[in-house]
């Protein structure tokens, strides 16, 4: 698809419109076959954008800049990953030091080796 710099800040848009109304934090939600509580869901979209962007940024040379916040978020969401990592979303957790920033120590727990340059 050639269209992709496009679509993707629209479905990006689209996503924090969606998730700026009260309403799409009660309740189940669906998202790729899974069914959960619409907050939970909201926390693995943060998840899933923190993430991936970092993957891109660092893949293409580019730094990325999250709110601490989110990260705050993120390493309550992810204080329980098991060693071996969650199959079908992350690899066995990478050892950070204990002083590591957060952001080092989310992408620790999501398998990933935050010293990792492309």
């Amino acid at each position: 698809m050639t269209d992709w710099r496009d679509r993707i800040p629209a479905q990006l848009k689209g996503l924090v419109s969606a998730w700026r109304e009260p309403a799409a934090w009660d309740g189940v939600t669906e998202a790729g076959g899974v069914s959960m509580l619409a907050s939970v869901m909201a926390v693995v979209a943060l998840d899933e954008l923190v993430i991936h962007c970092w993957d891109l940024a660092v893949a293409t040379g580019q730094q990325s800049n999250f709110a601490a916040a989110d990260l705050a978020v993120l390493i309550e969401f992810l204080r329980d990953t098991p060693p071996e990592g969650a199959p079908g979303l992350f690899g066995p957790v990478v050892p950070v030091p204990a002083d590591a920033s957060v952001l080092h120590r989310i992408l620790g727990r999501t398998g990933r080796d935050p010293g990792w340059i492309a």
